[in-house]
């Protein structure tokens, strides 16, 4: 009798093993303060929120952090199960399916403080040299207007520090990542910047799963439920109040 219990014990221990493992969910993005850091209370805003989504539903996301290029190829391919914090675009549709948005991106434009340039329309910004970052989808028109001299870099400080040396007119940032940057990291020279009142764009944020892959429409509507109650129960907007810069 005792070998018939430690076998249905064993065979108890395994079966439920194996569902905590099913539920599992490979979840790959870069680094993207404030966004998505390491360093960061529960790796950023958006890893905060996309995490409470998926566990809200009974998903434990496991967060991969690689560069940005790898984990959109790795997206694509079906290595990991989610993209934790894409825009979605026409290219990266034909690959992904993407979930309801769970937050908006502010696309802005910071100038020196004692710059006079001004921004209603894309005509404003001919012949200026403006700072943009590398992998972003930025507003199609935006990009392709040859008028609008652009300078790529790797991380928004450097177009940071060459608005206030005069070197770029203008940087191209997400809002929230302005601000961040600005506090962390040039905080002394707060004051040597401004944005401008008009935003260049706005892009909503999203979760994606590879099309190909069996499970991945499971998963995005999994996520869509989890949004969508913690919205409703406030604890979204409780995430939201705790990253303020």
């Amino acid at each position: 009798m005792n070998k018939i219990k430690l076998i249905l014990f064993m065979f108890c221990v395994l079966f439920f093993s194996q569902l905590v493992q099913a539920e599992k969910v490979s979840l790959v993005t870069s680094i993207w303060p404030p966004y998505v850091d390491k360093a960061l209370p529960d790796d950023g805003l958006a890893m905060k929120i996309v995490k409470t989504a998926f566990k809200r539903v009974g998903y434990t996301p496991e967060v991969r952090i690689e560069a940005w290029e790898k984990a959109l190829a790795g997206s694509k391919l079906g290595v990991y199960d989610v993209a934790g914090a894409i825009w979605k675009s026409d290219s990266r549709k034909q690959k992904l399916l993407f979930s309801d948005s769970y937050l908006t991106n502010n696309i802005v434009l910071v100038a020196n403080s004692n710059s006079q340039v001004e921004f209603n329309s894309l005509n404003d910004l001919q012949g200026l040299l403006v700072g943009v970052l590398k992998g972003y989808e930025y507003d199609p028109k935006f990009m392709k207007d040859p008028k609008i001299l652009k300078f790529k870099a790797n991380r928004l400080t450097q177009n940071l520090i060459s608005v206030q040396q005069g070197k770029l007119d203008l940087a191209v940032a997400d809002r929230r990542l302005a601000l961040y940057e600005l506090k962390h990291f040039m905080g002394n020279n707060r004051s040597d910047f401004r944005f401008l009142p008009k935003a260049l764009s706005s892009r909503k944020l999203y979760i994606a799963a590879p099309i190909e892959n069996a499970e991945s429409k499971k998963l995005i509507a999994k996520f869509n439920q989890g949004l969508a109650a913690i919205k409703k129960d406030g604890t979204y907007q409780k995430i939201l109040d705790t990253y303020t810069f």
